[in-house]
C-alpha cells in the first residue's frame, strides 16, 4: 500500500494477503529494517480489519495508524493503531450498528442529517447560528472531533 520510512529508522507497510481465508487474505503490517529482514508485526483476523486500505502514517507519539477497506464490528472498514512492537488497536470501525446519533458544528446541533449505506460518510447541512469551531461526529463507539476548524465566512 505504500513504504513509510519511521523516526526509528525501519520501513513499514500494510499489504493484503496474511493468514486469513479468502481470495486477497485479511492483510498484514510488515516491518522492514534497512539491512532487509522483514518482520509480520500483524496479521488481520477481519474482526480487527481487512484488506489495508491506504499507507500508514505514524504519529507525534511514534506509533503507526492506517485503516482498512473492510472488516472490523460493522464490517465497513477500520481505522487502527499499532505500535512498533507490533500491538494493534482498533480505535474506530465503521458501518453495522456504529451509525451517527449527532452532529454538532461548534456546539451547535444539526436538525438532520442522512449516513451513507456503507456508514462511511456523512451527509447534512450546516445548522443556522453554527460559529467557527469543530464538528463533532457522535456515534455510539465513539465521539469524534474535526482536527481542523469549521469556519464560518460573513
Amino acid at each position: 500500500m505504500g513504504l513509510i520510512l519511521a523516526s526509528d529508522g525501519d520501513f513499514y507497510t500494510t499489504q493484503y494477503g496474511g493468514t486469513c481465508t479468502g481470495a486477497t487474505g485479511c492483510g498484514t503490517v510488515f516491518k522492514i529494517t534497512t539491512s532487509g529482514t522483514l518482520t509480520t508485526l500483524h496479521n488481520f483476523n477481519g474482526t480487527d480489519g481487512k484488506q489495508p486500505d491506504a499507507a500508514l502514517v505514524q504519529g507525534t507519539d511514534g506509533n503507526f495508524y492506517g485503516t482498512t477497506y473492510y472488516g472490523g464490528s460493522g464490517k465497513d472498514g477500520t481505522v487502527f493503531k499499532i505500535t512498533a512492537s507490533g500491538t494493534l488497536t482498533t480505535l474506530h470501525s465503521f458501518g453495522g450498528s456504529d451509525g451517527t446519533t449527532s452532529i454538532t458544528f461548534n456546539g451547535t446541533a444539526v436538525s438532520s442529517f442522512t449516513v451513507n449505506s456503507s456508514g462511511t460518510a456523512v451527509f447534512t447541512n450546516v445548522p443556522a447560528g453554527a460559529t467557527t469551531g469543530t464538528v463533532r461526529v457522535v456515534t455510539p463507539s465513539a465521539s469524534l472531533l474535526s482536527n481542523a476548524p469549521f469556519r464560518v465566512l460573513p
